[in-house]
């Protein structure tokens, strides 16, 4: 028992210190408050729909705090700027994630999984992301549910550059990018579940 409740208090302080991780980076991009804790949230309703296991369930809710640590490596000047990347910049931009990758790589504790939704969130099931360019099931499975995940809230949210989206026109748009941006079976899960929640609201 006692070893049981040291695992649990080891586990909750490796919980709270990955969270503040992805809050810290809100702090220095003001546009995205409150993104963290939203996908993380919209992750875990995904894991659900799919029955993952309590395990895979964390290491899916670790990656989403750490999806976009690499960002603390850009550029105030690219990070924070207020119009559109050029080209220049957006290479910069995209490069958050092999900064992300080289730092969670020191936190040897993190499971394969969390790595999977650093790595692979803004590849695209036709191939068109990146970093590697990967094509359908070559992107992991814990990076497809979080695209999706990722997307819908930047959809939602609102940015100096643009309104915050309806939850209907952003569902609509993401079922449309099903088998071009997105897993197409995920998506048709994603679509269901968050439009039965809305339901439900209703």
């Amino acid at each position: 028992m006692e070893r049981l409740a040291a695992d649990e208090r080891a586990s909750a302080a490796c919980e709270a210190a990955l969270r503040v991780l992805g809050l810290a980076l809100e702090v220095r991009d003001g546009e995205t408050k409150g993104h963290t804790d939203r996908v993380a949230a919209l992750a875990m309703r995904m894991a659900e729909a799919l029955c993952w296991s309590p395990s895979q369930t964390r290491a899916l809710r670790w990656g989403a705090y750490l999806h976009d640590i690499g960002k603390i490596a850009i550029p105030d000047a690219v990070l924070l700027k207020p119009g559109a990347l050029d080209a220049e910049e957006r290479a910069v931009m995209r490069s958050h994630v092999g900064e992300g990758l080289h730092f969670v790589a020191a936190l040897d504790f993190l499971p394969a999984t969390a790595l999977e939704v650093v790595r692979d969130h803004h590849e695209r099931w036709n191939g068109q992301g990146y970093p590697a360019g990967k094509v359908g099931c070559e992107i992991s499975l814990a990076g497809r549910v979080f695209a999706l995940c990722d997307v819908y809230d930047a959809l939602t949210s609102k940015r100096p550059y643009k309104a915050a989206w309806t939850s209907e026109t952003a569902l609509d748009e993401i079922a449309g990018q099903a088998g071009r941006h997105f897993d197409p079976v995920l998506t048709g899960i994603f679509v269901e579940l968050l439009a039965c929640e809305a339901g439900r609201l209703d």
